[in-house]
């Protein structure tokens, strides 16, 4: 079959520390380079130019869907491969990359995108950055420009479809500073296309989806939850009110949708989160991401009926999604694996089963030591079984692997005031006042009655 071509496309301004890796990442694959170049003072251009690139210059007027535009109007290959200067793709071989190509059925391919430093992530949103060439197929948004909402309608149109593929891209957001800045711009740009485009969900859903901080998937209650939420909440009601073809095709619903849902929960509205993933499921189908969000609304829901007998069939579902959930997953998906386990631990702890719990966690643990809700797990299956020492060391070494687990601190806080250690609950009843103002009323009572008690341990042996 005859070899494809791939046009590599980039936007670029001042990423002379940068660029020279991300096109060298793929000049094996690429027959051309296309780079927009929107104003830099620096070697940007030289270096670009010495791989052999073609480099556009373009006026930049806060649009990076117009800017990746002038690239792929200027690209003259079959397929197109898009990376920003800050990324690099992983090394795949010739052929196996053109094998990807000559898929008739295909229209593009979704690839991984993973953080190349310690506490850098790369945004959820499944990036597709290689996709047919075709005049029809355009970025779309001024900021987080996408290219799914064009290609998936043109893949409909031909019969064709988007994929998953073996690509991974590695991004480096660079230092600190430099992601600060990058945000600071991107919420401007997103604030102004609210205003701008009133009508369009997009913005209101990434403007409410970047301001979220997020451990383990769970939405944190930090200031500024309630307004999040309010963005969200606008972009869902936007989004239900397309019509149901048109709603299909918001490439960005399932993400949407489990934000949405993990700000209620962060909220304290677990109801209206198993509402939120329920219709979700009904829009887009099932999902992993949907399938957490809803034993999380669960879960919620199971802890916060006190002594009250729980809603028929939640316990049910509960674990009906734990094993779709754990059918879901592969064995090259760590991540999700430790998830299910810790929700598995919950469940199990809720009930009352204590070395059950106790196993899914320390299961959770030897996937990701830095698993802070497990740590949180185990401290309440040692505060079950008795052993409060051992319950409050763990509590610390939760707030260890994490400083943001609220949880933690409220469950640890409680556990001092049983000691007696007042003085030290405070402290820790301060530090959630001070990061989580937003944190609804929090039930401290431990997960089920226990009789009996230890004797107060050396507090001075475990807070630092």
């Amino acid at each position: 079959m005859k070899r494809k071509t791939v046009s590599l496309c980039m936007i670029t301004r001042d990423e002379e520390a940068f660029i020279g890796k991300a096109i060298k990442s793929a000049l094996a694959l690429v027959d051309e380079i296309v780079v927009v170049d929107t104003g830099s003072r620096d070697n940007t251009r030289i270096i670009a130019e010495g791989y052999g690139a073609r480099v556009i210059d373009y006026a930049w007027h806060d649009d990076f869907a117009a800017a990746r535009n002038t690239a792929l109007a200027a690209a003259a290959s079959d397929w197109i491969l898009v990376l920003d200067c800050d990324e690099q793709l992983q090394s795949v071989r010739p052929v196996e990359f053109q094998r990807l190509l000559v898929d008739p059925g295909i229209a593009g391919y979704r690839v991984r995108t993973i953080g190349a430093g310690a506490g850098e992530h790369a945004s959820p949103f499944p990036d597709i950055p290689l996709f047919r060439a075709h005049p029809d197929v355009r970025y779309r948004y001024p900021v987080h420009e996408q290219i799914a909402p064009s290609l998936t309608l043109q893949a409909t149109t031909d019969g064709l479809v988007i994929a998953d593929s073996p690509l991974v891209v590695v991004h480096d957001g660079g230092a600190a500073d430099q992601r600060s800045r990058k945000r600071d711009r991107n919420l401007r740009l997103l604030r102004q296309a609210v205003i701008d485009y009133p009508e369009e969900p997009y913005f209101e859903y990434r403007l409410g989806s970047e301001t979220l901080l997020q451990l383990d998937g769970e939405v944190l209650p930090i200031a500024g939850l309630s307004t999040s939420l309010a963005h969200l909440e606008s972009a869902w009601r936007k989004v239900a009110a397309l019509p149901q073809d048109m709603r299909r095709l918001v490439a960005y619903g399932v993400l949407l949708a489990g934000d949405l849902a993990a700000a209620q929960l962060a909220a304290g509205h677990a109801e209206a989160a198993t509402k939120t993933v329920a219709t979700a499921r009904a829009h887009w189908g099932a999902s992993p991401r949907l399938g957490l969000q809803a034993v999380r609304a669960g879960l919620a829901q199971l802890e916060g009926r006190g002594q009250d007998e729980p809603p028929s069939g939640l316990v049910d579902d509960v674990r009906r999604d734990l094993a779709a959930l754990m059918a879901l997953n592969d064995e090259d998906n760590s991540d999700l694996a430790v998830l299910i386990h810790g929700s598995r631990g919950d469940l199990a702890l809720n009930e009352g089963q204590v070395a059950d719990a106790a196993e899914a966690y320390e299961q959770a643990l030897s996937l990701d030591q830095q698993h802070s809700g497990a740590w949180v797990g185990l401290a309440e299956c040692a505060r079950l079984a008795g052993d409060r020492k051992r319950a409050l060391r763990l509590y610390l070494r939760a707030v260890t692997a994490s400083e943001w687990n609220v949880k933690a601190w409220h469950r640890g806080c409680s556990l001092m005031e049983e000691l007696g250690f007042h003085d030290n609950a405070q402290s820790w009843r301060d530090r959630v006042s001070e990061h989580f103002p937003e944190c609804p009323v929090v039930d401290e009572r431990p997960v089920a009655e226990r009789n009996g008690s230890s004797d107060p341990v050396g507090i001075g042996e475990l807070i630092p």
